[in-house]
């Protein structure tokens, strides 16, 4: 059993005075102590929630419900990120309790999850992207919770999104010590909910949900055994920031201006997806149908988008990513038209780092002006004028603050796509793969490429408009894409086999797929 400070005179008082997991008017409240706004909520089979999993809320008109449900519904709908292939159809019955947790001054909103047949084990999520809290909701959540796991997932402290970073605060400070948050708030509502200890604690997430596994696991490498949470960790293409002794090339014990630009980092790779694919609406841009169309696709791309860390097998999405936001641009929102991940990142990352704020940022911002239409945004001239990246010795020490270290001590797995067109596979995990051989102990981890793999599994059912022709899901690129669900349920497996029964995982390896014949079942997977 997992030791709990204090845990022992928390569950004297407990039995003391009569409170048990049947207590109906305690066990509710029991699970939102210590969160602001709280609100717990039992969750069965009846009722349009589609039970603990919210199966239904994807596509129910938030009106049709309570105020509570409906603000719920509509923080789930935008964050569809799972393949339509992965339509989750079992209803788990129990509890969730969702509000503010507030420690030390790092604030995020939470939604803890605990079904009816616990298994006393509890995951903790990181969050993908810049999104809410209830961004796992279709990726990780419905399998753990049939499983049996309790789970809590956050927003990382950002309420408004994309907006957040742009504060001055550098959000991206707290990340990894949010799981730890989370983690230890759980685990004491748990217990004072069941009267049961949580057995084992597991870390899991996709994107920058997965950078903050690798935090939290290394934040916990730093404490004696007796005090870290976390027994093993599933990171699902994360991100990757280097430290200082990758990115000191000279070794003068000072990550200096010109070597934090050359590093292979997140701003840096998508600076050079930005200008290597130029604004779709330049007459110069490479997002175009007929360079989409070469073989290989975006040729006069391939040089720039290799060296920053992308694979060739990667530029399906170069195009799609230079512009997936683009259509917002028809829903009152003309800013966005051409708009898509690499420059948004670019932006926000960049504006993160800095301390800057929207106004402060504005110089290379990645938004169209609609009252300037023959100008790009102003990034691309600021990308291509910016002395090193515009980057300041401030901005280096806030990138350095939040960097990973490779170093953990409890069973770690990476899965990832060697398709990955959003994150340089070279400059993320396979980067990460490298720094725990150098730094850390490559005997607890391993890492599966998996062929033919998207950054996010939606995008792996060819419904965007890869071509930037203006006609979404016709380019066939279904047939060429594997999404990762299942093959990250399998690693999960291969995780909790390694943590509690001492059973080694395969080694590190690449696994063949065939995108015209995707698996849904894990348990039809082995490598």
């Amino acid at each position: 059993m997992k030791t709990i400070i204090g845990g022992t005179v928390v569950f004297a008082v407990m039995v003391m005075m009569g409170w048990s997991s049947a207590s109906a008017c305690y066990f509710p409240k029991s699970l939102s102590m210590g969160l602001e706004e709280p609100d717990v909520m039992y969750y069965s089979g009846m009722g349009p929630a589609g039970g603990l999993a919210h199966i239904n809320y994807w596509t129910i008109d938030a009106a049709s419900l309570t105020d509570r449900e409906s603000q719920k519904a509509r923080r789930i709908q935008p964050n569809v990120l799972h393949s339509q292939l992965f339509q989750p159809t079992q209803i788990i019955s129990g509890y969730e309790a969702t509000g503010v947790l507030n420690r030390n001054k790092r604030r995020q909103w939470i939604t803890l999850k605990l079904p009816d047949d616990w298994n006393g084990d509890l995951v903790v999520c990181g969050t993908p992207g810049l999104r809410n809290e209830y961004a796992n909701e279709g990726l990780l959540v419905p399998w753990l919770l049939e499983q049996g796991y309790a789970v809590i997932s956050g927003n990382k402290g950002l309420e408004n999104s994309w907006v957040d970073m742009l504060s001055g605060n550098h959000p991206t400070q707290h990340w990894g010590l949010m799981m730890h948050d989370m983690a230890r708030w759980a685990r004491i509502r748990l217990l004072i909910a069941t009267m049961r200890w949580t057995n084992r604690i597991y870390a899991m997430g996709l994107s920058n949900g997965g950078y903050q596994v690798r935090l939290a696991l290394e934040i916990d490498a730093k404490f004696p055994k007796w005090k870290r949470l976390f027994d093993g960790g599933l990171d699902w293409s994360g991100t990757y920031s280097p430290d200082a002794r990758i990115m000191d090339t000279n070794k003068d014990g000072i990550v200096d201006i010109p070597e934090y630009y050359t590093a292979k980092t997140l701003v840096g790779h998508m600076d050079v997806a930005s200008r290597a694919m130029g604004w779709a609406y330049s007459p110069d841009t490479r997002t175009t149908p007929s360079e989409y169309a070469q073989v290989p696709r975006y040729p006069g791309a391939h040089a720039a988008m290799e060296s920053a860390g992308f694979t060739s097998e990667s530029d399906i999405f170069w195009g799609f990513y230079n512009i997936n936001y683009d259509y917002t641009k028809n829903y009152g929102l003309p800013q966005w038209q051409g708009v898509g991940y690499e420059n948004l990142v670019s932006y926000v990352y960049r504006a993160e780092l800095l301390g800057h704020d929207m106004a402060q940022s504005a110089p290379y911002s990645c938004f169209y002006n609609p009252d300037q239409p023959d100008e790009p945004p102003p990034l691309y001239a600021w990308l291509e004028n910016a002395e090193n990246g515009g980057w300041t010795t401030e901005s280096i020490r806030w990138a350095l603050a939040n960097a990973n270290t490779a170093e953990f001590k409890v069973p770690m797995i990476t899965i990832v796509g060697n398709a990955d067109g959003l994150l340089a596979l070279n400059a993320h995990s396979v980067a990460y793969k490298q720094a725990v051989s150098t730094f850390g102990n490559p005997e607890v981890y391993r890492q599966y490429l998996i062929e033919n793999g998207p950054h996010i599994d939606a995008h792996a059912d060819g419904l965007g408009d890869f071509d930037f022709d203006g006609i979404s899901g016709n380019e066939g690129a279904d047939d060429e894409l594997t999404p990762l669900e299942a093959y990250a349920q399998r690693a999960f497996m291969y995780l909790t086999d390694w943590v509690e029964r001492g059973t080694t995982p395969p080694d590190s390896q690449t696994i063949e797929t065939d995108p015209q014949n995707d698996i849904t079942d894990p348990a039809m997977l082995s490598w």
